[in-house]
């Protein structure tokens, strides 16, 4: 039987689902509080969202979003990785504290409107964040702009130390 609450979390996350570009299911299994709070604060401090819900709310919140492709994975205790800005932050993030010992395991990913298995996950962590991207392109536009005043300074240049040459001779 619905009740108002499980109503209200069902719409809150159909729309925080519908809104992600990334939803990461792992298992927490074995895992204690104080390690749980400390995933949950590397987690906020890389601007994603850590929740668990149960795995029917969550089957009724994906599918009203229009992720179907989840409810296979949505078996045993599974926490959800919601990233709404950029898509390989979680990866880097469980990249992070999976160094020392593996803490989280991924279950798999929604990602681009796709799957990505678990293992494969984790190699979203290695593609460059979005601000690198566009230094990168900013830096490919700005080269022969560059180039191009550096090979005009260069005459002109020469014209002067020649001019400068002819004066101090006569």
């Amino acid at each position: 039987m619905a009740t108002q609450d499980k109503i209200e979390i069902v719409n809150k996350y159909t729309e925080k689902f519908k809104n992600a570009s990334s939803v990461y299911l792992a298992d927490f299994t074995g895992i204690d509080v104080t390690t749980i709070s400390d995933v949950r604060r590397k987690f906020r401090a890389a601007g994603v969202e850590y929740k668990v819900l149960k795995n029917r709310l969550a089957r009724i919140s994906l599918n009203n979003a229009g992720i179907n492709d989840l409810d296979n994975y949505l078996k045993g205790v599974s926490s959800f990785i919601i990233c709404y800005d950029d898509p390989a932050a979680p990866a880097r993030v469980f990249k992070e504290l999976n160094k020392k010992k593996e803490v989280l395991k991924v279950k798999v990913v929604y990602f681009e409107g796709g799957i990505v298995p678990g293992e494969k996950a984790l190699a979203l962590a290695d593609l460059p964040t979005r601000e690198q991207l566009l230094g990168h392109l900013l830096r490919t536009l700005q080269a022969p702009m560059t180039k191009l005043a550096a090979t005009l300074q260069g005459g002109v240049q020469k014209l002067v130390y020649g001019l400068v040459a002819l004066k101090d001779s006569k």
